[in-house]
């Protein structure tokens, strides 16, 4: 394919899809008024034709019929002088008014002369009295003067005065259809015309479209997109072409300038991950600063425990915040992968969420704030964080969820019908994902997962009732995603079965259950990612 004119190559891939737009759309504007313009007028001259003309020119058809009807009647009364012989003659004049009426009003709607109808009418009404005439001279006796030569010519004459006005009616109507047969076949052709017209033009323009969305787009971004892979496959020095739509050129240029960003800090990073090995001072330093911030609040029983994975240095924490007297916010997090980069990360989430809390934001906004101050975190690096706040005197927990694992709250009456209390049966570990029992609320997710990709999204923040003896039960995925030796996940079963086990309202048993649970469920296996349970129960008052 020849490249592109020098003015489409230099014009802004954004500005030739709005100007093209534009005329498509100009166009089909055009098109369609066309279109609708010569349907209109095709519809009219076929109602002329079928509603109007049609109409007349069968009614003039049947008043002639009539009219030789009454003729032929009054003619055979005259010759033979039966009554019988009338009964066409009665019978026309009958049906004669309303089919005179009905050519009256179908030929003026035609846009017919009325007088030609109204000559038509008067004739007949002449000879309508000439033949009352000689029906009461023959009803009289004197029907040789009725059957007389100049009586009988007089009678013709009349009646030959009525044809010559059918005809004259006639010729209009058939003048006149045979204009409306020539506009309405003249319209259907310039509308298949313009049909085929607007198919002709789409054509060109999906082909011309195509065309130049390869030329502009797809070409330059497959040959950048080979480029871009050969770079990730460590090859720095991969050429990178920038061609095609001013975008397109743009994002050439910003992907040079990454790989150029990345060849230039390839040294600096191969140190400062060579300082950051998970040995020595630094990872106790990194785990010690991963500590809870352990807050208490009157009338609330928190336990919690972490088993950091075995051999790595990971990422979740999690923090109890006293935000008054009553109010107590349990934060649970868990950062993406392992190692010092995950824990720093960690760390990072883990002060700037606390300090957002005790300035006085709720959950949502907390998250929102922060996530807004990750521009440099890579879009690879991303957390999950649950912020739950239990509010002693409103009896509320409100909740933010950065794609967390759904906590549970269970309700008092619930831990009262626990299989264990009961005697009911207790599901099986890993059996697969079923809504919780009655009394066991998920709290799902409010917003997506905290990373530099979604700056700007702001979380919301969810509010539950919870009053006296009332429990949160929240998690990391290291709980959830626990597999057997057949590859079933422990899952929300298995943490409700471990806790329904515990015939206690004791935090400390319950978290211990579901660790013990769950490291159990995924046998001798080496754990690859921390478990992590935090439980909160509202004592009953009193």
């Amino acid at each position: 394919m020849s490249p592109l004119p020098q003015p489409l190559r230099t014009a802004g891939l954004t500005r030739r899809v709005v100007l093209a737009s534009a005329a498509v759309l100009a166009l089909v504007l055009l098109a369609g008024a066309a279109l609708t313009g010569t349907a209109l007028q095709l519809q009219r001259a076929q109602r002329l034709q079928t509603e109007h003309l049609d109409v007349a020119t069968n009614a003039n058809a049947r008043a002639l019929t009539t009219f030789v009807d009454e003729e032929t009647g009054l003619r055979g009364y005259l010759l033979t002088a039966e009554p019988l012989f009338l009964a066409p003659y009665v019978e026309a004049q009958a049906s004669l008014p309303a089919t005179l009426g009905t050519l009256e009003r179908s030929f003026a709607q035609s846009g017919g002369p009325g007088q030609l109808v109204a000559d038509l009418r008067t004739a007949h009404d002449i000879w309508s009295a000439y033949a009352r005439a000689q029906i009461d001279l023959a009803g009289s006796g004197d029907l040789d003067e009725a059957r007389s030569e100049a009586a009988t010519a007089t009678g013709k004459d009349l009646f030959d005065a009525i044809r010559d006005r059918d005809a004259a009616v006639q010729a209009w109507l058939q003048q006149a259809s045979a204009v409306s047969e020539e506009q309405v076949t003249r319209l259907q052709r310039r509308l298949m015309a313009l049909l085929a017209l607007v198919l002709v033009t789409l054509t060109v323009v999906v082909v011309t479209g195509s065309a130049l969305v390869y030329a502009a787009v797809s070409r330059p971004l497959a040959r950048l997109a080979r480029g871009t892979r050969a770079v990730a496959d460590g090859d720095l020095t991969a050429d990178l072409p920038a061609g095609g739509a001013a975008e397109v050129r743009e994002l050439a240029t910003d992907v040079r300038a990454m790989r150029d960003r990345l060849t230039a800090d390839l040294h600096t990073s191969r140190q400062a991950l060579d300082a950051l090995e998970q040995t020595g001072p630094a990872v106790a330093a990194l785990r010690a600063a991963l500590g809870p911030f352990d807050e208490r609040v009157p009338g609330l029983a928190v336990a919690a425990r972490l088993d950091p994975a075995e051999g790595v240095l990971a990422g979740d924490w999690y923090d109890t915040i006293a935000l008054g007297r009553d109010r107590l916010a349990v934060v649970l997090g868990d950062v993406a992968g392992h190692g010092a980069a995950s824990a720093v990360f960690a760390l990072r989430l883990k002060h700037s969420l606390a300090t957002a809390l005790r300035t006085g934001l709720d959950g949502g906004q907390a998250l929102t704030q922060v996530s807004a101050e990750l521009a440099d975190v890579p879009p690879g690096q991303f957390a999950t964080v649950l912020i739950a706040t239990v509010d002693t005197a409103a009896g509320t927990l409100t909740y933010a969820s950065a794609g967390h694992p759904a906590g549970l709250v269970i309700s008092g009456a619930a831990r009262e019908l626990s299989p264990a209390r009961s005697g009911g049966v207790r599901p099986a570990p890993g059996d697969p994902d079923e809504p919780p029992p009655a009394g066991w609320t998920e709290l799902p997710p409010t917003g997506p997962l905290l990373s530099s990709i979604v700056i700007g999204w702001a979380w919301n923040t969810a509010t539950h009732p919870f009053g006296p003896g009332d429990a949160l039960l929240a998690y990391t995925d290291g709980v959830l995603e626990s597999r057997d030796a057949d590859g079933r996940e422990f899952g929300t079963q298995g943490i409700v079965a471990a806790a329904q086990e515990v015939d206690s309202d004791d935090g400390e048993r319950l978290i211990d259950a579901v660790a013990a649970a769950s490291m159990r469920f995924g046998g001798s296996q080496p754990r690859r990612d921390d478990h992590t349970v935090v439980h909160v129960r509202r004592l009953p008052v009193g």
